[in-house]
């Protein structure tokens, strides 16, 4: 083997025994030993998949741009757009990150490696509010995920339920939560779950059972990723009951964690109400 091929074949043998860096050392060894662009655009490949694993997403980008540079023909562009799609959603850009699953997305819709490529999509649309192409691409994937990748499979679930949350249809909402719930793996899953199901509650006035679920929900993760809105839906339902004196309780308690919180305009709602109610008593 000339220098090329033995740095390039050191590479993917550290590569496959997970040590990252040094395979990135010996990739580029490999580059400043090689003439062939076409070669070259493979070496920047595999670079930027590994530099993808390494979570070096801007590193990423800059090495599936050097791909396009010195083979702008690359065979499987699919996965070039794919691995740009998802150093972008990484870096949370999500204009960039939309473009290049597309782009990946109309070249290869259907083969298991871009069932997460969609995934991503749907996830970007369900943050815009594009609620209608959100669920459409989430329900295209959910089969697969189901057969093969239970984990996305219970996340498609929380999305859809949200997704029909949002649009009213609380009981299709709480159908799908209940089905998280009981697939649900561990605690923190479950949380999700009751998460959901709180919000359907609530909007059905249904506040005890709100409250229940909220307190379930903290039990079963009690570091889950949103206490911001569970405090809320516990302090208004409990605003709702009659109960104000543990309604204040929540009240001070969220003021104090989360000042100028996503709820605060709701909460300083509720107080005024409150005001008024005592004075006219």
């Amino acid at each position: 083997m000339n220098t090329f091929e033995t740095h390039l074949a050191e590479a993917r043998n550290q590569l496959q025994n997970e040590q990252l860096a040094e395979a990135i050392c010996h990739y580029r060894k490999a580059l400043t030993n090689c003439r062939n662009e076409q070669k070259k655009a493979t070496v920047w490949a595999e670079i930027a998949w590994t530099y993808y694993r390494m979570t070096e997403f801007e590193r990423t980008i800059e090495a599936v741009e050097n791909v396009f540079h010195f083979n702008p023909q690359y065979k499987a562009p699919e996965d070039l757009y794919r691995t740009l799609g998802l150093a972008y959603v990484a870096l949370g850009q999500d204009e960039p990150a939309m473009d290049n699953l597309s782009k990946s997305l109309a070249l290869d819709r259907h083969s298991p490696k871009q069932q997460i490529a969609l995934y991503e999509l749907a996830k970007i649309h369900f943050k815009h509010q594009n609620h209608e192409e959100a669920y459409k691409i989430f329900h295209e994937t959910e089969a697969y995920f189901f057969q093969n990748q239970k984990e996305y499979w219970l996340s498609v679930l929380f999305y859809k339920g949200f997704i029909q949350y949002y649009n009213l249809n609380y009981m299709e909402s709480e159908a799908i939560f209940e089905e998280l719930l009981e697939n649900a793996n561990d605690g923190v899953r479950k949380a999700t779950a009751l998460f959901g199901l709180a919000f359907v509650a609530f909007a059905k006035k249904d506040y005890l059972k709100t409250i229940n679920l909220c307190e379930s929900l903290i039990k079963h993760d009690p570091d889950f990723f949103d206490a911001e809105t569970v405090g809320f839906l516990t302090a208004a339902s409990f605003y709702y009951l009659g109960r104000h004196d543990v309604f204040e309780m929540y009240y001070h308690q969220l003021k104090k964690n989360f000042p100028a919180g996503r709820y605060d305009h709701e909460l300083t709602q509720l107080k005024k109400n409150l005001k008024n109610i005592n004075k006219h008593n």
